[in-house]
């Protein structure tokens, strides 16, 4: 994606390369994608919310959700929110909530895809909604593998916010394998034009939160 649209990615599970605010100052976005639990020691904590504070841009990606449970600056950065459950991984429609946002330009207002639909305790506040699932085209139901029974007519999946001095951008999609191969997925291309115009946004490329 970025040798497509001419930004360099760096990929690493290797945390020590988060070890200081000045490594992560060298990025315009840090982006989480599918990190899971406790992903951060103490000095990579400090460092990303440095980073953020000093105006830096964040993506989180599907199980981004997951992670850092018992840390109340990053559940803020996840828009107030943090995963309880989701159901079964089942096709259902995404609701494109507006074009203005560049992650969401272009986009038709309704789009088929397949993905585990989170639900989420703490709901996202204070954010501005991007897209969300039309729970009455999951065909096994929203209800998640917890209990939680789903958000009702306004069930989120991607969402924007300022935050602390910098600016996320974060989905809960994403967890299929072809969502982001060569592999054939319905709605696979406008997942991931979507996914790119958050991280142009979250980079400072492109007007943010639109």
């Amino acid at each position: 994606m970025g040798a497509e649209n001419n930004f360099a990615v760096d990929w690493t599970e290797d945390v020590t390369q988060l070890s200081s605010p000045s490594r992560l100052f060298r990025y315009n976005a840090v982006i989480f994608m599918s990190t899971t639990r406790d992903t951060l020691d103490d000095p990579a904590q400090t460092a990303l919310r440095q980073y953020i504070r000093g105006g830096g841009g964040f993506v989180g990606i599907h199980n981004a959700f997951g992670t850092e449970y018992n840390w109340e600056w990053y559940e803020g950065l996840l828009g107030g929110a943090n995963y309880y459950d989701h159901g079964r991984n089942q096709p259902g429609t995404v609701v494109t909530m507006g074009g203005r946002d560049v992650s969401t330009a272009g986009l038709p207002a309704r789009w088929d895809f397949t993905d585990e639909w989170y639900n989420l305790v703490p709901f996202p506040s204070r954010v501005r909604i991007l897209a969300k699932v039309d729970e009455s085209t999951l065909p096994e139901g929203p209800t998640g593998g917890s209990g939680h029974p789903g958000h009702g007519r306004n069930h989120p999946v991607s969402w924007c916010q300022y935050y602390d001095g910098g600016r996320s951008w974060v989905t809960t999609l994403g967890h299929a394998v072809e969502a982001w191969t060569d592999t054939p997925m319905t709605g696979d291309g406008y997942f991931l034009r979507h996914v790119l115009g958050g991280i142009e946004s979250a980079m400072g490329h492109s007007p943010f939160c639109q």
